[in-house]
């Protein structure tokens, strides 16, 4: 495929419409040219509707699911969708700057080291808040920087769609977008944020205007997801843990990262493999 190829976007909505209408807003005002892939997760606020009545020629495909699939399933469908050498994945809660896809691709196309690569969506106060040891960390590829991190969250990044489907992660829950990005790290490949940084906004923040999490409500059903699994029962809680998580990524080097996830993965299977051993036990 040639650099004027179009990358391949895939979208994946559930409920929540009011941040799906102004994510779609910009997406499609965006004079990149891409293609898009849109899931819906079994959307019963009115979601699904908006994709149904929602028609641009750079919409690609559609697929409304009866269920909520999470993103494992969508994740499949999608790499077996997508046809740019350049692939990426943009949420139903992201604002995304005009034409942001523009220099991430001639990156990852250029350079065959890297891995995932996107947008910053964290705040841009979090990261001048730990400046100087995120600037040390910038990468540079010709004319392109990264900041690199062991791993990045999975909105607003692109990646090369045969390394996408080498890291495949089909034993993911779910829960998030099931691409090994932290295996990708420790195979040599960096991953990290467009630099200079190319702010997306995350409305699930806090911080932003369009946020549907309000002190009145506490963590309801309009909550992100993250607060809800984490126990949160306001949104400064979910905030505090934003800024830590953002000052975590940009204070802490990426070898200690790795080590950390080795440290993680080592316990996790040594826990698994005891619990085999007593199911074992127990047939014996």
């Amino acid at each position: 495929m040639g650099t004027d190829e179009p990358v391949d976007l895939l979208m994946i909505s559930w409920n929540r419409r009011a941040y799906l209408e102004k994510t779609l807003a910009r997406l499609l005002n965006d004079p990149s040219d891409f293609r898009l892939h849109w899931w819906d997760n079994g959307s019963t606020d009115g979601a699904a509707d908006l994709m149904a009545e929602t028609h641009d020629p750079r919409i690609v495909h559609k697929h409304h699911c009866p269920t909520n699939a999470m993103q494992g399933v969508p994740t499949q469908w999608f790499l077996e969708q997508a046809k740019s050498d350049v692939i990426g994945k943009i949420d139903d809660d992201t604002l995304i700057p005009p034409r942001w896809s523009e220099p991430i691709a001639a990156a990852v196309r250029a350079h065959d080291e890297l891995g995932m690569v996107g947008c910053w969506t964290f705040w841009m106060d979090d990261y001048e808040r730990n400046r100087a040891a995120a600037d040390g960390r910038v990468v540079q590829f010709g004319e392109h920087g990264v900041m690199q991190a062991a791993w990045i969250g999975g909105t607003a990044v692109l990646i090369r769609k045969e390394l996408a489907k080498r890291y495949h992660n089909r034993a993911s829950s779910g829960r998030e977008f099931a691409i090994n990005r932290i295996k990708m790290t420790v195979d040599g490949y960096i991953s990290g944020w467009y630099y200079p940084l190319i702010w997306a906004e995350h409305m699930d923040d806090p911080r932003s205007e369009h946020c549907l999490m309000t002190d009145a409500a506490g963590i309801d059903g309009q909550a992100a997801l993250t607060a809800r699994a984490r126990g949160f029962t306001a949104p400064s809680q979910y905030l505090n843990w934003i800024k830590r998580d953002a000052d975590q990524v940009l204070t802490r080097g990426v070898r200690q990262q790795v080590r950390r996830w080795r440290w993680q993965n080592s316990a996790l299977k040594l826990f698994a493999d005891r619990t085999r051993i007593k199911v074992l036990r127990g047939f014996s």
